[in-house]
């Protein structure tokens, strides 16, 4: 059983993190995009939906002395236009499942890269996609979230049963984690 926290970019998300580190040792940290320049210690995988932010968000990361070792994954240039020939990036996995046309936020893009790396029980802390939950930086209400609402329904069969929430819309949709589960 490999267990993976993905760690997200609500206001909320260091509470969350916190609350599913009571759970278990996880043997992999995703983040996504900005909670990659804040999170303090090394990390397994950086993902975003954003290549053409990550140049700025890397240099963020060592402003703050923080280690580095992490892999950049980021969507086919492909489903990302001209800004995905940008940044720093190590690996490219597609952010859509089979019916899949739209993008179901980088948080559950996240989630996808950790289940196509093999890990059976993913945990999201910080991804409510909730709007008024707002951004742990920017602190402004996340008015793009219905616009990922399509992709999010298209991705629910791939990451039930497999993926829990710890807060919001996703913990309503998949579940919240127990101990038990996630020792599966």
């Amino acid at each position: 059983m490999k267990r993976a926290l993905i760690v997200g970019c609500s206001a909320q998300v260091w509470d969350d993190v916190k609350r599913a580190r009571e759970f278990c040792e996880f043997d992999a940290i995703f983040c996504v995009k900005l909670a990659g320049v804040h999170w303090p210690a090394k990390f397994r995988t950086w993902v975003t939906l954003h290549p053409e932010f990550m140049d700025k968000y890397e240099a963020e990361r060592r402003a703050l002395g923080l280690p580095n070792g992490y892999e950049i994954v980021a969507p086919l240039t492909s489903e990302v236009g001209m800004h995905g020939k940008k940044g720093n990036i190590h690996r490219r996995i597609s952010y859509r499942w089979p019916g899949m046309s739209s993008s179901a936020s980088s948080g559950i893009y996240a989630a996808k890269v950790a289940l196509d790396d093999g890990f059976d029980r993913l945990v999201m802390a910080g991804i409510p996609m909730t709007k008024e939950t707002g951004h742990f930086t920017r602190g402004k209400v996340w008015a793009q979230r219905d616009c990922f609402l399509p992709g999010l329904k298209k991705s629910i069969p791939y990451l039930q049963g497999k993926c829990k929430s710890m807060s919001g819309y996703t913990m309503e949709l998949l579940g919240a984690p127990t101990a038990e589960w996630l020792a599966q």
